[in-house]
């Protein structure tokens, strides 16, 4: 590109066509904050659509000093369990319980016709005497009350509940909770109770006969994860990633808040969920995990402006509870656009990566449509959208030129490779599943390992 086109843009970009907040010195223990525009720079007296980015990156921690854990463990023991299934999740469990320290506090739940804490919640120091608990007590029989279950975990997680900890629910289950409350409506509000108390309950589906839209629901409104196991040998795989996220968690009690400048219109979010009021967004999140990113994706219409002009476009503020300094920090941003007449000017400046999330996050929101058209019957419908993505993704892939840009774009054209074929070689059942496990995963910017 001619440095004559160049030389606009950068001079744009020093006057804070976007804004960017780094830890200060001392931030080893700070989050990384970012708030950045996918164009800072647009064509004058133009009105396009935009994309503002709010990421949050946690901080590598001391693997020496680990975040105390709170820990429930509810365990589906109804009789659908049974043989091989029962036998991985004694194990699971008893790996859990294995990879906490002393001071840790742990409690375990097994539910089926109804729910029984059979280890309450206590430090785990005895743990020979615990697994010997789980091994004869985990045992098949019985309904699936799954909502007992929970209730009972979020109890026992709050006997010790404090902020400066990681308070956190492990569920399992193979079966559709038949006794008690068991909607979806039910059980997501039940994880909002949990959310509100600063308790995330990542769920775990294992097999074909759970309910993927209510376990989804129950871990979405407390910031969990969520997991789809097919084979109960991959069990133990699945606790093992859960258990590095709950032993990474750097910060909790998440908010970014975003304050629109006069002009400029939010049309929505992308990906996580968060209240629109008037000019002002606030979405909140659980948990931040260390060396991983979370992001906030808003997508607003810019006001009209003149060449060489810069205008404040939205002020950013974010607060989390930092989990190894114990204090509450904030960081706020203003965020500005530029305007130009140039067109090369304009490309120069364009965010690649916040361009390819926009397009990830709108991809899976198409897949939410192929989720509906599986559940009409229309597999084909569905099939010919998750193929749409892949290759709206490998088209992106290579029109960009960031290599983090063309390392996402390429995963997610991966990805979609991936349930395309499952939707088309494997029964609605378990490729509904794996389709609901992508869009959360994508959704929440879940790990994954």
């Amino acid at each position: 590109m001619s440095l004559k086109y160049l030389l606009p843009a950068l001079a744009l970009l020093s006057s804070s066509a976007f804004a960017v907040s780094m830890p200060p010195p001392d931030g080893d223990l700070k989050v990384i904050t970012k708030a950045e525009l996918s164009s800072p720079i647009i064509l004058e007296n133009t009105q396009e659509n935009n994309y503002l980015k709010i990421s949050l990156t946690g901080f590598k921690q001391n693997e020496e000093v680990k975040t105390p854990i709170n820990l429930a463990l509810v365990i589906d023991r109804s009789g659908s369990m049974s043989g091989d299934r029962i036998e991985k999740a004694r194990e699971a469990a008893i790996m859990a319980i294995n990879m906490l320290k002393d001071d840790d506090i742990v409690s375990v739940i097994a539910y089926d016709d109804n729910a029984y804490v059979i280890i309450p919640a206590t430090k785990a120091k005895n743990k020979a005497n615990m697994i010997k608990v789980i091994n004869d007590t985990v045992q098949p029989g019985g309904g699936t009350a799954l909502f007992a279950g929970v209730s009972k975990g979020i109890k026992e997680v709050n006997k010790f509940i404090k902020k400066n900890q990681v308070n956190r629910i492990i569920l399992l289950s193979d079966g559709q909770a038949n006794v008690g409350p068991s909607t979806t409506k039910e059980l997501a509000d039940l994880g909002q109770v949990a959310g509100k108390q600063g308790i995330a309950v990542t769920t775990i589906g294992l097999g074909n006969g759970y309910n993927e839209d209510l376990m989804t629901a129950l871990a979405g409104f407390s910031d969990g994860n969520h997991a789809y196991v097919e084979n109960s040998a991959d069990l133990e795989t699945a606790f093992v990633r859960e258990f590095k996220d709950v032993m990474s968690v750097v910060a909790q009690e998440v908010v970014v808040t975003i304050k629109l400048q006069d002009g400029v219109k939010p049309v929505r979010l992308l990906g996580r969920d968060g209240d629109i009021i008037g000019n002002s967004v606030t979405v909140k999140m659980n948990q931040l995990y260390s060396n991983q990113e979370k992001y906030v994706l808003l997508e607003v219409v810019p006001p009209k402006g003149k060449e060489s002009e810069n205008k404040p476009l939205a002020n950013v503020s974010i607060s989390y509870d930092n989990l190894k300094t114990h204090q509450k920090d904030t960081f706020n941003d203003m965020v500005n656009i530029s305007y130009s007449k140039s067109s090369k000017a304009v490309a120069a400046a364009v965010q690649e990566e916040i361009v390819v999330d926009s397009a990830i996050q709108k991809a899976n929101i198409e897949n939410e449509r192929a989720i509906k058209l599986l559940d009409e019957g229309k597999k084909d419908e569905a099939n010919k959208i998750i193929q749409q993505n892949a290759a709206s993704m490998d088209a992106l892939s290579g029109s960009v030129s960031s290599p983090a840009a063309v390392s996402k774009a390429t995963s997610s054209k991966e990805a979609n490779q991936k349930l395309a074929t499952e939707v088309e070689t494997k029964d609605v059942s378990s490729s509904r599943k794996s389709l609901k496990e992508s869009t959360y995963s994508t959704e929440k910017q879940q790990n994954k390992k």
